[in-house]
């Protein structure tokens, strides 16, 4: 991926100012503004290259109203890369006028640490188990700092009372298999959800694999990318790739969309890597490549599923997960309306824009409840945290889960 904006110069010619992205954007649904949809973006970014207009708050902002769900993409007429043009403008926007000192610690201190990654998850499960987090919200205490911090601090996921790298020397584990496969362990199914983990893991040991989790793996660089800091992104994909490949796996297996998205685009951060992201695979996938295996558990329960944006239309893998819940046992699987419509989660989107990322959160929980849906599946954590905390906030009788879980439940 390019450093420089003025190399999307032609691609931002290539716009026909058609509209066809204001029919599909689920900010400029909420918000019917030209700056919000994809047009208006590569008009701005088109004139930032002239010269026309120069790095602001303003132009900024417009920038960070993007949700990349690539919607827009898929349903150009011109094919105008405009999630790789935002991307750009923020490394842009980064380079001119920096980066704020606490999104600069995260990205390069906290994000690439596993270590601090499992203090901070340590602490985070003491607030939210030891009556803390009840203690503060029963205070009103954020509410006096923010209304908007407040509902924020809703969207917390629950961390797991070990990381998923703590407890993974004691799980019991086969020896050898017919494939070797590399499994990418993504930040938040180590911080958030361990029992994803041993759920991917299981399920890969009984399609015949040997599985392997090197520990040196750091996070993707997907936030590194959405906040413009894109030599840290650029190093992260050095250094998992070199972890990755000297395992000599034949595959590299994610459960994350989020993750699997950006280690398939590798390539074009690092030319070099192209051979590495040519390896990588969701597991949804994998498994359908192999041949699913589902046990004899049933999971009695109307199932509907949520299209990631970085599954769908980033990796181009819809049928694999639905095949999959097909499989299960029990399940009546029905199909939502609108299923690729983005949930409005998108990173750190839901939090920097909390009202407008639950007004597009609605949508989505509104067809789920069309097909009277007890569960949603979704193959992204992002997606699930986003959805978790609109099914609490509505008070639903539904709940979220990831395909591999409810298979591996069925053994």
């Amino acid at each position: 991926m390019t450093l420089s904006i003025r190399d999307f110069q032609e691609e931002s010619f290539k716009c026909i100012r058609c509209g066809l992205c204001q029919m599909v954007c689920p900010i400029y649904a909420e918000l019917g503004a030209e700056p919000a949809v994809a047009r208006g973006k590569v008009r701005l970014v088109k004139e930032l290259i002239d010269g026309q207009v120069t790095v602001s708050s303003r132009l900024k902002e417009i920038m960070d109203l993007c949700l990349n769900c690539k919607a827009c993409v898929a349903n150009c007429p011109p094919m105008v890369q405009t999630d790789k043009l935002v991307l750009a403008a923020r490394a842009h926007i980064a380079e001119q006028a920096g980066l704020p000192f606490p999104v600069k610690a995260a990205l390069h201190n906290f994000l690439p640490s596993n270590g601090m990654q499992s203090f901070a998850a340590q602490m985070a499960y003491f607030y939210q188990s030891s009556g803390l987090q009840k203690l503060v919200r029963a205070s009103g205490v954020l509410g006096t700092v923010s209304a908007d911090m407040a509902k924020q601090e809703g969207l917390m996921p629950q961390f797991a009372p070990r990381t998923f790298r703590n407890i993974l020397s004691q799980l019991p584990r086969k020896k050898g298999g017919k494939i070797r496969v590399a499994y990418f362990l993504s930040c938040m199914t180590n911080m958030v959800n361990p029992d994803l983990g041993k759920a991917v893991i299981d399920v890969l040991e009984r399609h015949g694999c040997e599985v392997i989790i090197p520990p040196a793996v750091q996070c993707c660089g997907t936030p590194h990318l959405a906040y413009g800091d894109i030599e840290m992104a650029k190093t992260l994909a050095a250094h998992n790739v070199n972890a990755l490949m000297e395992t000599g796996a034949e595959a590299v297996i994610v459960d994350c969309a989020t993750c699997g998205g950006a280690l398939k685009e590798y390539g074009e951060l690092l030319p070099e890597t192209a051979d590495f992201s040519s390896k990588v695979r969701d597991i949804s996938e994998f498994l359908v490549d192999v041949g699913i295996k589902a046990g004899n558990k049933p999971i009695e329960a109307i199932v509907t599923y949520h299209d990631s944006c970085h599954l769908s239309r980033g990796q181009g893998v819809r049928t694999q997960p639905r095949e999959i819940l097909k499989a299960i046992p029990g399940i009546v699987f029905k199909e939502m309306p609108e299923a690729d419509r983005c949930c409005g989660g998108a990173g750190s989107f839901g939090m920097k824009h909390y009202e407008l990322s639950q007004r597009i959160l609605d949508h989505k929980l509104n067809n789920a409840e069309s097909v009277n849906a007890a569960i949603i599946a979704a193959g992204c954590p992002a997606c699930r945290m986003q959805i978790s905390h609109g099914i609490e906030r509505r008070k639903l009788p539904m709940t979220v889960e990831h395909p591999i879980q409810l298979l591996a439940n069925t053994f």
